[in-house]
């Protein structure tokens, strides 16, 4: 019975997974039996090899593979991410602002908006498809924080446009996000905008970067749990909007106050339930929680290494409690050789890794 399960649960990944080159798989799924590597070599060294490895020897194409798996990719990898096509492979990020077809990224013109008046892009939900964007604003924020410039160019079915038609876009449909979900947008807005902007979006309203701040630490405070992958997307969001608010240098008082407390004592939460081996709980902040299953934690740890990497304090980030966290996640990423692994879950663990390593550099 063990047997078929295994099974089961392999083909079911398979229909989203993110494969590994052909190897032997000796083992699926026990996190207790994961090997560690030696301590006494520098976490950087890990994490810089984890990385590389599976930048190398995982693939996705436009042939079997959605928007949703590569937009994941890109997020991790940035630039560096390519994409098999039919015309070989090719930078991700490059091939989808071309006007690179990928079924999931649609983006196409939108309304008149400004003054002179001037069209922008948008790009549909296609919720729980696991093939397009599944959260309101997800695509953008994710190309953004592939470095791209406000200038950069997409092509749409309609035409060509750019980055900052697409924001444009996103500010003016504010009201139409019905399930007030606003992480992947304040991580779009305050990409290359200021904290302190305001605009007019389509029903005449004024909005501001800090209204939807403080929706988001409303939201969170009433319920940690709420919000995809038990919060740590609405903390990110809200952390990548404390950052820019700090790298701008404004007061952090009124909203900004409550949310620097939110993810500090987020922060603390997962400090405290983190497991022994360096993962953290399967519950994220809501309770301790283990698991034998290396995908569920390397899901679980890999969202909230995302969210330290992000958020915490640099003396914090150098603490031996997180640093045993990213030698845990390579770890796993190590035992998970040859194994096609969800490809929010791979992602989203490396894109924890990469950030880490990048604040590491800086200390």
């Amino acid at each position: 019975m063990r047997i078929l399960t295994l099974l089961a649960a392999a083909a079911a990944i398979s229909l989203v997974g993110c494969p590994s080159s052909p190897s032997a798989i000796s083992m699926i799924g026990d996190a207790s039996k994961v090997s560690a590597k030696e301590d006494a070599a520098p976490v950087a060294a890990h994490v810089q090899q984890s990385l590389s490895d599976n930048l190398a020897k995982r693939g996705l194409s436009t042939e079997l593979h959605g928007a949703w798996q590569v937009l994941h990719g890109i997020l991790a990898y940035g630039q560096d991410f390519t994409l098999q096509t039919g015309r070989g492979s090719q930078p991700a990020v490059d091939y989808l602002l071309s006007g690179g077809a990928l079924d999931g990224f649609n983006p196409r013109a939108g309304d008149m908006i400004g003054s002179p008046p001037r069209r922008g892009v948008r790009v549909e939900l296609q919720p729980d498809s696991k093939i397009g964007q599944g959260h309101r604003d997800q695509w953008l924020a994710v190309i953004l924080q592939s470095g791209v410039s406000e200038d950069d160019s997409i092509t749409t079915v309609d035409g060509d446009y750019t980055i900052r038609d697409w924001i444009n876009q996103t500010q003016f449909d504010v009201p139409l996000n019905l399930e007030t979900e606003f992480s992947w947008t304040l991580i779009a807005l305050t990409a290359l905008d200021p904290t302190t902007q305001t605009w007019v979006a389509r029903d005449g309203e004024t909005y501001s970067t800090e209204l939807l701040l403080q929706s988001e630490v409303q939201q969170y405070q009433e319920s940690a749990q709420s919000g995809a992958c038990g919060g740590t997307h609405r903390l990110i969001g809200i952390a990548m909007a404390l950052n820019k608010r700090r790298a701008e240098k404004l007061p952090m008082d009124g909203v900004w106050a409550e949310a620097e407390q939110v993810v500090s004592d987020a922060i603390e939460v997962a400090r405290q339930n983190q497991n022994p081996d360096g993962s953290y709980s399967t519950s994220y902040f809501h309770r301790q929680g283990w698991t034998r299953d290396l995908g569920e934690s390397l899901g679980t740890t890999g969202h909230v290494l995302e969210l330290l990497a992000i958020a915490a304090p640099q003396e914090t980030l150098s603490q031996p409690w997180i640093e045993r966290t990213a030698r845990r996640l390579c770890e796993i990423l190590d035992q998970c050789e040859g194994i096609d692994l969800e490809c929010g879950v791979l992602y989203h663990a490396l894109h924890g890794l990469a950030e880490f390593q990048k604040r590491s550099v800086q200390d």
